[in-house]
């Protein structure tokens, strides 16, 4: 199996960057205050406190999950060569 470096740094940018263009899910049951973020799975928690500890670092109140944002840089990456493979082939075809 070849791993396609280009593709693969194009899936780990877009799994970042879907933090700040696809909306977060609140969830105010279970727990404390907080939004999730990510796509397809939510890997990034942002937790909303009354009052914070006088901090003004943003990550004092957020949480990364490493294991899920691999899982959707995989599951994008495996998206796009399938795209690109479909593509191929159709190109393929028509020089027939």
């Amino acid at each position: 199996m070849n791993i396609h470096k280009r593709i693969l740094n194009l899936s780990a940018w877009l799994a970042a960057l879907a933090i700040f263009v696809i909306p977060g899910t609140v969830y105010t049951e279970d727990g404390p205050l907080r939004t999730e973020y990510g796509f397809p799975l939510r890997f990034f928690t942002d937790y909303h406190y009354a009052k914070p500890d006088d901090t003004i670092w943003f990550f004092s109140t957020a949480s990364i999950n490493i294991l899920e944002y691999l899982l959707n840089v995989l599951i994008i990456y495996n998206v796009i060569l399938f795209i690109k493979k479909r593509a191929d082939r159709s190109k393929r075809v028509d020089r027939f």
